[in-house]
């Protein structure tokens, strides 16, 4: 009977040793799944912050003295797969006593082709060189912007989009050419008569933007040399910028701009010689705003709605001197200009000369001075500004 129990109880010692083993070796088993599965998603993926800080003072009759721009854009790259990039940018900013944060641009990137990327989302005008390339305060070579170039009552061009862009480069030769080609919302058209000065004007990158018909644009680049030390680019944009529900549902705009780069270290200035322009050209249908002179909103009035803006910048960096001083300083111009529509309320044709001076400790930290000479507007500018 003993015997009989002894043989039971080592049969179920066995049973419950196999179970075990077998529930040990599945948990085992899944642990290695899931390690192995974890360390393939950390080795496929990857994350970055950067962008760029800024502090900005302004001296001038008009406005005093003040620091007057504190930025700090922090930029995230997270790549989850060899062939896809998402991107995104928070813009921060003091505004009095205020911060302000908005979203630059968020977008994702699928690497199809070497010649061709799919790119959809919010994401910065590919319209000219400014609003694409330039416009970072580690990169702008001056402590300010072109006139033309932003989002205000002087602003020609486009500065973000909310929608999908091909673009890519293709060599010719020993010559290459690269593109973009965007569908997008249209830009809003700005009617309100409390801003006379920003009637006929428009904001970008709305995602409640409702028009009758995308907004399709693009533009395109020629390197002809070799050195890639030349490009010539032309950029094009057309659609609706009235609500489809609105009056103004039928109102149209045409945009165009031709832009230049040149860059090259030159023997016989010993150092590097660095060209940058820009010229937007903004053409909207005709059509009637509220006359802000009337306090009923009864009386209409209407203007031709053309308007342009161009900027010209040179910059010369003695990168062959002897002395590391002058190796790290550089010499900027630029000459900007606004020809405002012939009839709009509060705009006046504006001509900007700003002449600077930059110390680059590195290749992305620079301390800038700089003075500015336009109407009613002369100013001393410094600005620190760190790309990290």
């Amino acid at each position: 009977m003993k015997k009989k129990i002894l043989i039971q109880f080592a049969g179920l010692l066995l049973f419950s040793a196999g179970a075990f083993s077998q529930q040990f070796n599945q948990d085992y088993i899944d642990s290695l799944i899931k390690s192995s599965s974890q360390a393939q998603v950390a080795r496929a993926s990857k994350f970055v912050i950067v962008g760029y800080t800024s502090v900005s003072a302004k001296f001038s009759k008009a406005d005093g003295a003040a620091f007057n721009n504190l930025v700090f854009n922090p930029i995230f790259l997270w790549q989850p797969h060899k062939n896809i990039l998402i991107e995104a940018e928070m813009e921060t900013e003091i505004e009095g006593t205020e911060t302000k944060i908005d979203m630059g641009y968020a977008n994702a990137s699928f690497f199809l082709h070497k010649y061709l990327t799919v790119r959809t989302g919010k994401f910065i005008s590919p319209f000219g060189i400014f609003q694409d390339r330039l416009h970072p305060s580690w990169i702008n070579k001056l402590p300010t912007v072109p006139v033309g170039t932003g989002e205000d009552e002087f602003g020609v061009g486009p500065t973000s989009e909310i929608g999908v862009d091909f673009r890519g480069g293709v060599p010719l030769g020993s010559a290459k050419m690269n593109y973009s080609i965007f569908f997008a919302n249209g830009a809003q058209l700005i009617t309100d008569p409390a801003t006379p000065s920003k009637q006929g004007t428009f904001t970008y990158g709305n995602a409640d933007a409702i028009s009758k018909k995308l907004t399709v644009g693009g533009r395109l680049g020629l390197l002809p040399f070799s050195n890639s030390s030349l490009e010539l680019g032309v950029s094009y944009r057309n659609g609706n910028v009235g609500d489809k529900n609105s009056i103004y549902k039928n109102v149209g705009s045409q945009m165009y701009a031709l832009d230049m780069i040149y860059v090259k270290q030159l023997d016989f200035i010993k150092g590097m010689f660095d060209v940058k322009a820009q010229w937007n050209k903004v053409n909207v249908d005709k059509t009637e705003y509220i006359d802000p002179n009337d306090p009923t909103g009864n009386t209409l009035y209407t203007f031709e709605n053309k308007r342009s803006s161009f900027f010209t910048q040179a910059a010369y960096r003695p990168s062959m001197a002897q002395g590391k001083f002058l190796k790290k300083t550089e010499l900027v111009f630029r000459y900007a200009g606004f020809n405002p529509p012939d009839g709009a309320k509060d705009l006046i044709k504006i001509k900007q000369y700003t002449y600077g001076i930059n110390y680059w400790f590195n290749w992305r930290t620079a301390v800038k001075l700089a003075y500015q000479n336009q109407k009613n507007d002369n100013a001393f500018l410094v600005q620190f500004a760190v790309g990290f």
